[in-house]
């Protein structure tokens, strides 16, 4: 009786069905009063345009998860021999606030106009855009990976049995990564991709291309033969 242990794994690249992108809306001056009363305007004025694509089902959820009002700390003075020396007292306290809106979208042309919209607005910062699958799409990719993972671990250990002319091999075990005794590793993964982002030739927003959402799986198996 031989033991034959083997790998299986399996990475499937499936299309974009969600895109998110992460807001930072941020007001600053001298005036604290101010600086609160323009950074609630700007708030206000992007959640709603949320709302809209939530409601017009271009927006499948969106969140105002973050706020921030402070104080700006000002940067310390360089003297000419290169030291450094404390701020200005004279300068006026500035204060800044901060709050941040994830919208996640399913209409990537009504995200794209969006997009282009807001960078045009002075405050609104779009940090970043990330694309996923629905997350019926995701469970589903996620079983498949996996099945596929198996398989790959039966074509192996049956190639090797018939290297070695044994017969078929017979599953013994599997296991996950991280759950072999004795050995270490990880749990099948869901990749996020980056946007990449280049102004439309025809003056419409953003060319979006969303990369391939990979999805990994991997298995390690014994087999006898």
């Amino acid at each position: 009786m031989t033991t034959i242990a083997v790998n299986g794994s399996v990475v499937h690249r499936h299309r974009a069905e969600r895109g998110v992108v992460h807001l930072s809306l941020v007001a600053e001056g001298t005036d604290r009063e101010t600086v609160v009363a323009e950074a609630e305007a700007l708030h206000a004025r992007v959640s709603e345009q949320a709302t809209g694509h939530r409601r017009q089902g271009a927006a499948t959820w969106w969140s105002a998860q973050d706020v921030t009002v402070g104080p700006v700390a000002e940067p310390p003075r360089w003297d000419a021999d290169g030291t450094s020396s404390a701020p200005d007292p004279d300068l006026p306290a500035r204060f800044r606030a901060r709050s941040v809106v994830v919208v996640r979208f399913s209409d990537f042309a009504a995200l794209s106009s969006w997009v282009s919209e807001l960078a045009r607005v002075d405050g609104v910062s779009v940090d970043a855009l990330e694309w996923s699958l629905s997350h019926d799409s995701r469970a589903e990719a996620e079983r498949a990976a996996r099945v596929a993972a198996v398989a790959d671990a039966v074509t192996r250990a049956g190639d090797y049995a018939e290297a070695l002319g044994l017969s078929q091999p017979a599953l013994v075990a599997v296991f996950e990564p991280g759950l072999r005794p004795g050995a270490a590793g990880g749990a099948a993964t869901f990749g996020l991709a980056r946007a990449a982002m280049s102004p439309a030739g025809g003056g419409g927003g953003f060319d979006l291309a969303p990369a391939d959402i990979e999805v990994h799986a991997e298995i390690s198996a014994d087999f006898t033969a």
